[in-house]
């Protein structure tokens, strides 16, 4: 089992709130969105009335399984790139590692934002079609995941701040800006009429 998912709950909490750099901003918003899709999962099952609840529910956990991954690679790449920038500068092949390391620094951030823009829209299904107090967890469910893809587009931005027009950190956004449409979507579902 990964490092990051051996911790009880406290101590993962702990363990974000100490001056320590990881678990970061990008872990977190991979365990929100993996949260999210956790909620999901068991609004969908707790609705047998919705003929599209099964296929939400294994939708919700393969997203939540994918995520958990991207959360604990991201830690590991995250605390890579600290430990080569901590290194003194030797000649190109430091900056090589280092540029590889801030990609994947990115790469990992996009990949939660795609998945966290997923598992808002699978959370606004779930507003819509679910029953009414499993409707309300969609809607919560979709709003943490836009969230999640928010700080994970944040990320994106920061760790590509050098790479001027990179087509991720406009992926990145634009997945965002989608998630909060799903967000919308799933809030108004559940509106008192």
């Amino acid at each position: 089992m990964p490092e990051l998912y051996r911790r009880d709950l406290r101590s993962l909490l702990e363990g974000i709130a100490d001056p320590s750099p990881a678990p970061g901003a990008g872990a977190v918003a991979g365990l929100v969105t993996a949260m999210a899709a956790g909620v999901i999962a068991s609004a969908a099952r707790r609705s047998p009335a919705w003929p599209e609840a099964r296929g939400i529910s294994a939708q919700a956990q393969a997203l939540r399984s994918r995520v958990e991954k991207l959360a604990e690679a991201n830690e590991q790449a995250y605390l890579e790139a600290l430990r080569l920038l901590e290194v003194p500068p030797t000649g190109g092949s430091r900056d090589a590692a280092i540029g590889k390391a801030l990609e994947t620094a990115a790469d990992l951030p996009l990949a939660i934002a795609e998945a966290a823009y997923d598992v808002a829209l699978l959370g606004a299904e779930a507003a819509e079609h679910a029953v009414p107090g499993c409707a309300a967890d969609g809607a919560a469910a979709s709003l943490l995941a836009e969230a999640a893809a928010r700080a994970a587009a944040g990320l994106v931005a920061a760790n590509l701040v050098s790479s001027a027009g990179d087509e991720r950190v406009t992926h990145a956004q634009r997945l965002a800006v989608a998630a909060t449409d799903a967000a919308r979507r799933a809030v108004a579902a559940t509106a008192p009429a």
